[in-house]
């Protein structure tokens, strides 16, 4: 009898051990959208994060640093209007800060609504005034509105602020654009050469090949590559791999 009781013991203290290491190692188990945020922090599949931070904000529909998350993630998937959405409810509950402003106007961009793109940008500016990346970006917006001069300007601060290298190559491509769009050829040539050798974007051994390429060399050159791009798509995708 008291063999079987003492079994009985040892059964129960088990059960209470598993279901403490299983509560332990369960991510989720208080409904709470911090819980849910954490996990969209720490996970690696981006449809699944943004399925976590979308839990936590219907938990908490006040969460700002849930819909910055989730409107980055939006972005880099390439949704514009949910990442607009997001930033600009962020903007609404949160401290404004330039990086959402930056954010807004990229989403703007990317959609083709320059004037709002300007704003935003504008006001990523007016915050963070020596760093070029706002410059960078309102400088291609001014240029599709076809406002040339505001564009080279904005070009020109964002080469000799500091600030992202991509922004900076995208700025000297904008410029490159202007200066062709005017005839300056070899300025626009110099300037894409000056863009892809800082481009992080840009392979290596393309950076070691434009240290040695003149602006000369790279508009004689240009005509080719088109040439080679058009037979990879023309042909390329007529090509059928081989059979196993």
């Amino acid at each position: 009898m008291k063999i079987t009781n003492k079994k009985k013991e040892i059964k129960r203290i088990t059960t209470c051990i598993l279901t403490l290491l299983l509560l332990a190692a369960s991510p989720v188990f208080g409904q709470n959208a911090m819980d849910y945020f954490n996990l969209g922090q720490n996970g690696s599949v981006t449809r699944k994060k943004i399925a976590y931070f979308t839990k936590a904000l219907e938990l908490d529909p006040g969460f700002a640093p849930a819909y910055e998350k989730r409107g980055l993630l939006h972005y880099f998937q390439g949704n514009y209007n949910e990442m607009i959405q997001d930033y600009e409810t962020y903007l609404e509950l949160a401290a404004a800060k330039p990086e959402a402003y930056r954010m807004l106007g990229i989403g703007y961009l990317k959609l083709g609504f320059y004037e709002p793109a300007v704003h935003n940008f504008g006001r990523a500016i007016e915050m963070e005034p020596k760093r070029g990346t706002a410059y960078a970006y309102r400088a291609e917006a001014y240029r599709l509105r076809g406002k040339d001069g505001e564009a080279l300007a904005d070009a020109n601060r964002a080469i000799k602020l500091r600030g992202d290298l991509r922004a900076k190559a995208d700025a000297y491509k904008t410029r490159a654009k202007l200066y062709w769009k005017v005839g300056r050829n070899q300025l626009a040539a110099a300037d894409l050469k000056a863009s892809y050798r800082i481009d992080p974007r840009v392979p290596r051994w393309w950076r070691y090949f434009l240290n040695y390429a003149s602006p000369e060399e790279l508009r004689s050159a240009a005509p080719f590559f088109i040439v080679v791009i058009l037979f990879v798509v023309i042909f390329g995708l007529r090509l059928k791999p081989p059979q196993k």
